[in-house]
């Protein structure tokens, strides 16, 4: 094993908050590599490059970096973490920023145990374009207050949720029911209204009602990040499921808001948007009226 080296940053997953993250802490002087498992897509090749972060398809990459920050879709955390823990060693810090169930942080921070490198679990609890590495963030685990300050050194903003593994998971599962759930609200009312042809008076009305939001906007925001996002935000919303059974609930809302986040991903992620990705609301229901009314047609024929 390579001796730790406090200048040095792993990023475990190079996706959209890996990348925001990675860029803005390489701005800062701090050397960043990144291990993702689809480290052939030239669009990962390319930010890595312009950022001048390493990059590589191998978990190997953690060896001997200060801390590393696991990125991955919810489904993977685990996974990622058995990998990583082959090429940890005391004296390392795994920071765990998946959006996953207090039950999987667990599972994650058993995973690491073996290495003798420290565990943390972080919630990331805002978007992450825009403030990149500044992002807001709730960290949970023994002396996690440490670790925070840590973070903040680096020009990081982390606040403590507590110092029981989950608690910062807690408030990020709960919190995204609230987000997801208005996504996909807005998704079954506009789908359902495009497919009736009222979508504009739908908006109008909600404008009038509650004007202090502009909703146009925010759909064109919400479907865009269900058409680019979906798988990701469909295993978090599971979690979150898997989060309200852990407290005792029936998570059937947040089931229904997970499967409804689903099934749009399942028609949109073949769309050939003619920007690389959507811009508007009506792109997106535009996509979601044709898969409605092709299964409309192939059930008439059957």
């Amino acid at each position: 094993m390579k001796d730790t080296q406090p200048d040095i940053i792993a990023l475990v997953g190079f996706g959209e908050a890996g990348q925001h993250i990675g860029v803005g802490l390489a701005a800062k002087g701090l050397r960043i590599r990144a291990y993702d498992i689809r480290h052939n897509e030239p669009a990962l090749v390319d930010a890595a490059k312009r950022s001048n972060i390493g990059f590589s398809g191998s978990p190997s990459v953690v060896e001997g970096a200060a801390l590393v920050f696991s990125l991955v879709t919810a489904s993977s955390a685990v996974e990622a973490a058995r990998a990583a823990a082959k090429h940890l060693q005391a004296g390392q810090i795994y920071i765990d920023f998946n959006s996953v169930s207090p039950a999987t942080k667990r599972a994650v921070a058993d995973a690491i145990a073996p290495s003798g490198a420290r565990f943390v679990e972080a919630a990331i609890m805002a978007p992450v374009p825009g403030p990149n590495e500044k992002v807001p963030l709730l960290l949970s685990a023994p002396g996690a207050e440490e670790v925070a300050a840590r973070l903040a050194e680096i020009g990081m903003n982390a606040d403590i949720a507590g110092d029981r593994i989950g608690d910062a998971s807690l408030s990020k599962m709960l919190r995204s029911i609230f987000i997801k759930g208005i996504e996909a609200l807005m998704l079954e009312s506009l789908v359902a209204a495009r497919h009736a042809g009222i979508e504009e008076r739908i908006l109008d009305s909600v404008q009038k009602t509650l004007p202090g939001i502009n909703w146009r906007e925010l759909s064109a925001y919400n479907l865009e990040r269900t058409a680019t996002h979906g798988k990701r935000r469909t295993a978090e919303m599971f979690e979150s499921a898997a989060t309200v059974r852990e407290l005792g609930l029936d998570p059937f809302v947040t089931e229904g808001i997970a499967r409804r986040i689903e099934w749009s991903y399942a028609k949109l992620k073949d769309a050939e948007w003619a920007k690389g990705r959507p811009e508007t609301y009506e792109e997106v229901l535009d996509v979601l009226e044709a898969a409605l009314r092709a299964e409309k047609k192939q059930d008439a024929a059957e």
